[in-house]
């Protein structure tokens, strides 16, 4: 075992099948193991918002009433900035410097800690999190005013999720227009709300190459925002509310220039079709419509107008179950 485990390389390698819990346990078994462990476990595994708060300071708890008059219990660093003093805050600095994967979900913080971090922030400096990557924020009402802690300008994918929101409103466009704003860099995305009010849109990701949609409205403005995003191959719209979509889209003559694979799942027909027959896709090879029901001659029509807005297109499959 001893010389199967002996390369640094080989032992990473392994650990990162791992799960946080499980490469805490490898990281007690000798000094080499417990080096490459913790390097996987802060730069592979998602790292929550409670366990980095308990290695800044202990933490009592509060119960009470948010503003919908839901219960919530918030938890409260015990701590000043005084107290904690700027060698206290270096070293939390060092330890989010090794994080790449940030979550903030269930775990709320009161606002007065939040306040506190903004305080040790201006008074000592930063910068929180320079070599995070993914943020994934299980968005609620309220988790909005942590969100700043993972807002990177370094941050290339993120998950923005209010499907299990704890109160009843999930606060998506708050949250998605803080990340728009801060993190232009973004090359991979994933939305999932039942609560967006308008279609987002996404001219501010340049960079973006996968969008994965759930749930929320999309408008006829989020579409031809996707092709600013000249760098986009992949597209997942899964139960989407396809909304306003304008009937005049062939119109606009727009393209998605490298786009190649795109999957739409359980929208209205007619929007859907609205978009597909008047977008060209060059680049597009797979294309998967489920839980859209189409007549034989809607799927005819439809194959014969990508053909030459898809030259390219290898594999359609639509919801009549036929596969060309």
């Amino acid at each position: 075992m001893d010389r199967l485990f002996a390369s640094p390389e080989l032992r990473v390698s392994v650990f990162r099948f791992l799960q946080s819990s499980d490469l805490i346990k490898c990281a007690q078994v000798c000094r080499k193991w417990k080096d490459d462990a913790l390097y996987v476990r802060w730069r592979f595994c998602t790292v929550g918002l409670r366990e980095l708060m308990g290695k800044l300071a202990p933490m009592e708890e509060e119960e009470g009433e948010n503003e919908y008059g839901e219960f919530c219990v918030w938890s409260i660093l015990q701590t000043s900035v005084a107290e904690l003093g700027e060698d206290g805050w270096k070293d939390f600095l060092r330890l989010t410097a090794k994080v790449h994967i940030f979550s903030i979900s269930t775990f709320l913080l009161h606002l007065d800690s939040v306040k506190l971090l903004k305080e040790l922030l201006n008074s000592y400096g930063g910068p929180l999190f320079p070599n995070l990557r993914r943020f994934e924020i299980w968005s609620d009402s309220e988790f909005v005013p942590m969100i700043f802690l993972g807002l990177v300008p370094g941050l290339t994918s993120a998950l923005i999720n209010g499907m299990d929101a704890c109160s009843s409103e999930d606060r998506f466009d708050e949250i998605f227009s803080q990340v728009s704003q801060s993190c232009g860099g973004i090359r991979h995305l994933e939305l999932q709300t039942y609560c967006a009010q308008s279609g987002p849109v996404f001219n501010a990701f340049p960079e973006l190459r996968s969008l994965d949609y759930w749930s929320g409205k999309f408008s006829g403005e989020s579409w031809m925002s996707l092709a600013r995003c000249n760098e986009l191959t992949k597209v997942d719209l899964l139960h989407v509310q396809l909304e306003d979509i304008p009937e005049d889209l062939g119109a606009k003559s727009f393209e998605f220039p490298s786009l190649k694979e795109l999957r739409i799942s359980g929208t209205k027909k007619v929007e859907t079709c609205l978009l597909l027959n008047n977008t060209r896709m060059p680049s597009l090879q797979r294309l998967q419509m489920k839980n859209i029901k189409l007549t034989e001659e809607e799927a005819k029509e439809l194959r014969g107008n990508l053909k030459s807005l898809c030259p390219q297109l290898e594999h359609i499959e639509l919801s009549t179950g036929a596969l060309a």
